[in-house]
């Protein structure tokens, strides 16, 4: 991992990195222009939830009647849709402090990501209330972010770290920050699969696909990933539950589209037995 250095003047590259992170990045129309002002330099990203599991990306732009939008750069739905909103700053961080920020100056320093949830409470489990592809947009966000910066793990934090003693935030609700680090840290460090070549060129598996290669693809995410397929049943037909397998292993796999397909590059991944 490179020295932590800053970048100044706007992210305007934030559409890129993420989809380059394999997300599927919807571009709010005028982002680019859109902001109160320039960054100063970007030390890092803070993380929010919005207060409702049903906001959305326009009410990020736009704002509200005594808080003008932009009030962050990202909004990630529920579906795990992340949407780039503006490249300028955004009134989402207020006063607060950081051992590595200016006082009560983070809107300047920091991108800022809007997750669509409620929250649930300040002592909720982590992850609660969290859907899995809502939790893995972010991490994935938060990665390309940081690996587009140049800097660790630790360059990401919760509003609650920055403005829970000035402004009584606890958000995100449900999000242990040293876990969500944890998992941003390892994805950062994954090296990208390889370039598939060879035994892989041929495979394309989708619903409705059947046979041994589909049970192989099983049996890989039952074997290898049983934090997301643990209970996948290995019958060699490619159902709506094989696919959101598929899917959650592409979204915490480095430059794997998320699509529930099995190509080339997704096969390499898995490490698929072809013979």
């Amino acid at each position: 991992m490179p020295a932590v250095r800053t970048w100044t003047g706007d992210p305007v590259w934030l559409a890129d990195v993420l989809v380059a992170e394999g997300l599927d990045a919807v571009e709010f129309p005028g982002w680019r222009n859109r902001g109160h002002g320039d960054f100063r330099d970007i030390r890092g990203v803070m993380v929010h939830h919005t207060g409702s599991d049903h906001a959305t990306a326009a009410s990020i732009a736009h704002g509200r009647p005594d808080l003008p939008g932009p009030l962050s750069q990202l909004h990630i739905a529920r579906d795990g849709t992340v949407t780039v909103v503006a490249a300028g700053v955004a009134w989402h961080a207020g006063v607060g402090q950081y051992p590595w920020l200016p006082t009560n100056m983070a809107n300047w320093h920091m991108i800022g990501i809007e997750c669509a949830n409620s929250g649930t409470s300040p002592t909720a489990p982590h992850r609660t209330n969290w859907p899995d592809a809502q939790y893995d947009a972010l991490v994935a966000s938060c990665a390309a972010i940081n690996r587009r910066l140049g800097q660790p793990a630790d360059r990401t934090i919760g509003h609650k770290e920055y403005a829970g003693r000035a402004q009584g935030k606890w958000d995100p609700g449900a999000i242990d920050m040293d876990l969500l680090r944890a998992d941003l840290d390892s994805r950062v460090r994954t090296p990208r699969p390889p370039v598939p070549v060879g035994q892989y060129a041929h495979i394309l598996l989708f619903r409705g696909s059947q046979g041994p290669l589909v049970a192989e693809v099983q049996r890989r995410l039952r074997s290898d990933h049983p934090d997301i397929a643990g209970d996948l049943a290995v019958d060699g037909i490619f159902g709506p539950r094989t696919e959101e397998a598929v899917r959650r292993f592409q979204r915490k796999t480095r430059g794997l589209k998320v699509d529930g397909i099995v190509g080339p590059a997704t096969a390499a991944a898995l490490r698929l037995q072809t013979v």
